[in-house]
């Protein structure tokens, strides 16, 4: 399952903004994690994460970006 790419804005503990793209793909999955899972890949600056997650989540955007913040928020703004 393939989502289009979106954009969303985190505000971090600090009280700066970070810019921050995500799209869900489960190409490089393995072919028994496909039917249940798919993957978020979340860009942050050059690095990217990539966090697997139910498949059902993925059509739910309020959900991912919820997932998205509090990735980006825990990690302190360094996906690398």
């Amino acid at each position: 399952m393939e989502t289009k790419p979106s954009h969303t804005i985190v505000l971090m503990p600090d009280d700066s903004l970070l810019e921050v793209s995500y799209y869900c793909s489960d190409k490089k999955l393995e072919e028994n994690e496909k039917k249940a899972l798919t993957q978020l890949i979340i860009q942050l600056h050059d690095c990217i994460c990539l966090v697997k997650i139910e498949k059902s989540l993925s059509a739910k955007k309020n959900d991912l970006e919820k997932i998205v913040h509090n990735k980006v928020i825990n990690e302190r703004g360094h996906l690398c």
